[in-house]
C-alpha cells in the first residue's frame, strides 16, 4: 500500500471519530446516569416511591367512661361519622371545597377558612377532619359521590356524651379541641391535637388518664387517596375508666331544690374526704360544647349573664359571714382572750373608742348578756366584734389558716383560694394599712375575707373530725385501683373539750328554741350547723330597705351543717345568692341532703 493510501485511510478514521465523538460522549453520560439511578440512588427513589403510596395515620383511642359512686354510667362515647381529607391528593383546593360545599349543603367560606388554616405550617399535608358528626343525609350523599372526589373519605370517631347533662356539668365539665397555647404548655398534646381533650371539671383534671394512648396504622392508598390495604396496625389503648365519689341520685334531688336560683352546694364525707354532691347553679348542658353543632347556642351560653359555666362550688368567693363565728370563738379561746362563761352585753351595736361609727348587729336592740354558746346559737354580731377586736388580726388570720381558709383544698387546680386577709395582704393588694375596723368586720366573716363553698365544707369537716383535716377528693377509683384518704393536717387545741363544746353550740343552733336554724329541727337525725347572711353591699339599714328591690343587691343566704352528730356521715354547705335568709332558704336544703344520705347509708 502506498503512502498516499495510508494517509487517505488515516483521514477517514479521523473523520469517523470526529463524527461519532458526540454520540460517544452522550452514550457515556447516559451510562453513568443509568448506573447512578440504578445503583447509587436506588434506595432514595425506592423510599420516595413508597412514600407516595404508603401513609401513616393515627387511630384515636376511646376515652374512658365515668361512673358515679353507685356505678351509674355518667359519661359515654358515641360513634359518629366524620369527613376526613388528605391534602396530599387534592390537586385544586377551590374545586375540591366547592364540590364538598355543594354536595353537603354547607357554607363554602367556613370550610375554605378551615382548610387554609390547616394547610399551613409543618403539618400541612397531614390528614384531618374537615366536617365532624355528619348527618344521615350527608353520609348518604357522600357514599354515592365519594369515589369521584380525590382525597376525601368517611371515617368513624367517638364523640363525648354526658348522659345527665345539667345535673353533672359542674363535676364532669366538657371536652374541646387542643389549642396552640395548650400544646405550648404541654408539648405532649401535639400528638393528640386531632382529639378533644378535657377543658373543665373531671374531664380536665384527669384528662391524661381518660384520653388513652394513640394508635397507628400504615396504609397503602391509590391515586385517589382511597384505601387499598392496611400494611400494619398498632392498636390504641382505651383511656382509664373513673368512678366518682358523687352520688348521682343525691346530686339530682338537691339540684332540683335550687329551682334555677344562683348558688352552690358541697357535700363531703368528713372522715374520708369523698365528695358526695357538688352543685353549681345555674348549670348547663356540656354536650353543647362536647360536639358543637350550633355556634349561636354556644355563643349564648358563654354570654349568659348568670354565668352557668362558672363553677360556684369551687371558685365562687363569698363572705363566709356568720359561719366563721365558731372558728373566731375557738381562736379567742386559744388566745385566752375569752372563756366560755364570760358574758358580753350585746345592745345591738359595738362602739370603738375614737371611731364615731357604730358597728351594728343584725338584731335590733341586741341579744342582751351573751356567753359564747348563746352567741353562736343566736349569732350575736356584737359578741364576735368584741372577740375579733381583742384577738387582733395577728392572731386571727394564722388560726383560720389552720382550717384551710385562704388556700386551695387540693381537690383541683382550678379552684379559687379565697382571701384570708392580713396586714401584709391589705398593704400589697389594697395599698392601705390595716385598721381595727377591718378586724372587727372579719370577726363576723365580712369585710375583705372570702371563702369558697368547698373551703367552708373542709373547715367544718375538721370540726366534725375534732381537728383532722382531710383533703377532699372526687375520685373513688381509677380503673380498678381505689384512691386513698389523705390527711393534710391536724389542728390541736389546748383544751380538747372545746371541740365538744363548739359542737354542742352548733347543735343548739338547730335544736334550741332560740337557735337561728330551729326551723329545720328533726329529732330523728340530729345535725349541728350554722346559719350565715353574707352582705353583698355594705349599706345602712334604711338604704338597704330601698335597695333590696334590686335582687342582685340582696344578701346571700348560707347554711353549713353536719350529721348525724353521733357519727357524722356528711358535711353540707349551701349558698343561695341573694337568698337573704340562711335559715329559711339554705338550711332546708342542707337538712334534706343529710337526711337522704343518712337513710341511704343505713
Amino acid at each position: 500500500m502506498s503512502a498516499f493510501d495510508n494517509k487517505r485511510d488515516s483521514n477517514l478514521v479521523s473523520r469517523i471519530i470526529i463524527f461519532l465523538s458526540p454520540f460517544l460522549i452522550l452514550l457515556f453520560f447516559a451510562f453513568i446516569q443509568i448506573l447512578n439511578l440504578s445503583y447509587f440512588q436506588a434506595e432514595d427513589f425506592k423510599t420516595q416511591s413508597e412514600s407516595n403510596r404508603l401513609y401513616q395515620s393515627k387511630i384515636a383511642p376511646q376515652r374512658g367512661f365515668i361512673f358515679d359512686s353507685n356505678n351509674i354510667l355518667l359519661v359515654e362515647n358515641n360513634i359518629q361519622q366524620d369527613l376526613e381529607i388528605n391534602p396530599n391528593f387534592i390537586e385544586n383546593p377551590t374545586i375540591f371545597l366547592r364540590q364538598i360545599s355543594d354536595l353537603l349543603e354547607i357554607d363554602f367560606n367556613q370550610i375554605e377558612s378551615d382548610f387554609y388554616i390547616r394547610s399551613t405550617g409543618k403539618n400541612a399535608k397531614e390528614p384531618y377532619l374537615l366536617i365532624k358528626d355528619l348527618t344521615e343525609k350527608q353520609i348518604a350523599k357522600l357514599s354515592v359521590n365519594l369515589n369521584k372526589i380525590k382525597g376525601a373519605e368517611i371515617i368513624s370517631s367517638f364523640s363525648r356524651n354526658v348522659l345527665h347533662k345539667e345535673v353533672m356539668a359542674p363535676v364532669i365539665g366538657y371536652v374541646g379541641n387542643v389549642s396552640k397555647e395548650e400544646i405550648f404548655n404541654n408539648p405532649e398534646l401535639k400528638s393528640y391535637k386531632s382529639l378533644k381533650i378535657g377543658k373543665t371539671g373531671v374531664e380536665k383534671d384527669f384528662d391524661k388518664l381518660l384520653r388513652g394512648v394513640m394508635g397507628f396504622r400504615i396504609q397503602e392508598r391509590d391515586s385517589f387517596g382511597k384505601l387499598v390495604r392496611n400494611i400494619s396496625i398498632e392498636p390504641p389503648s382505651k383511656g382509664k375508666d373513673l368512678k366518682l365519689s358523687i352520688d348521682f341520685e343525691l346530686q339530682k334531688k338537691l339540684l332540683n331544690d335550687f329551682k334555677g336560683r344562683k348558688g352552690a352546694l358541697v357535700a363531703i364525707e368528713p372522715k374520708t374526704g369523698l365528695i358526695r354532691a357538688l352543685i353549681s347553679s345555674p348549670s348547663y348542658d356540656p354536650n353543647l360544647l362536647n360536639t358543637i353543632n350550633d355556634y349561636e347556642e354556644v355563643k349564648n351560653l358563654f354570654s349568659d349573664k348568670d354565668s352557668p359555666l362558672f363553677n360556684r362550688a369551687i371558685s365562687g368567693q363569698y363572705p363566709p359571714a356568720s359561719t366563721l363565728k365558731p372558728f373566731v370563738g375557738m381562736a379567742a379561746l386559744e388566745a385566752k382572750t375569752i372563756s366560755w362563761e364570760k358574758e358580753i352585753f350585746d345592745s345591738g351595736e359595738y362602739l370603738v373608742e375614737g371611731d364615731q361609727r357604730p358597728y351594728k348587729g343584725w338584731k335590733e336592740g341586741g341579744h342582751g348578756n351573751v356567753d359564747m354558746k348563746k352567741a353562736i346559737v343566736e349569732s350575736s354580731d356584737v359578741y364576735f366584734y368584741s372577740l375579733a377586736y381583742d384577738l387582733t388580726i395577728n392572731n386571727l388570720s394564722p388560726f383560720l389558716e389552720k382550717f384551710g381558709y385562704g388556700e386551695k383544698s387540693g381537690l383541683t387546680k382550678n379552684e379559687s383560694k379565697g382571701i384570708l386577709p392580713s396586714r401584709k395582704w391589705k398593704l400589697g393588694y389594697i395599698g392601705e394599712a390595716w385598721f381595727k375596723g377591718d378586724t372587727i368586720n372579719m370577726g363576723i366573716g365580712q369585710g375583705y375575707m372570702t371563702a369558697t363553698p368547698l373551703q367552708i365544707a373542709v373547715a367544718y369537716a375538721a370540726l366534725a373530725n375534732k381537728g383532722e383535716i382531710v383533703q377532699p377528693r372526687i375520685i373513688e377509683k381509677i380503673g380498678n385501683s381505689e384512691t386513698v384518704k389523705i390527711v393534710k393536717n391536724n389542728v390541736f387545741l389546748s383544751d380538747d373539750k372545746n371541740w365538744k363544746r363548739i359542737e354542742e353550740a352548733l347543735l343548739a343552733v338547730v335544736e334550741a328554741s332560740n337557735g337561728t336554724a330551729n326551723n329545720i329541727y328533726d329529732r330523728n337525725i340530729r345535725i349541728a350547723g350554722k346559719t350565715g347572711t353574707a352582705q353583698v353591699k355594705s349599706i345602712g339599714e334604711t338604704e338597704y330597705k330601698l335597695l333590696r328591690e334590686d335582687k342582685s343587691l340582696r344578701d346571700h343566704a348560707l347554711f353549713v351543717g353536719y350529721g348525724p352528730v353521733e357519727n357524722p356521715k356528711l358535711v353540707v354547705v349551701a349558698i343561695i345568692e341573694n337568698g337573704e335568709s340562711g335559715s329559711a332558704v339554705a338550711a332546708p336544703i342542707v337538712r334534706k341532703a343529710i337526711n337522704l344520705y343518712s337513710k341511704n347509708e343505713k
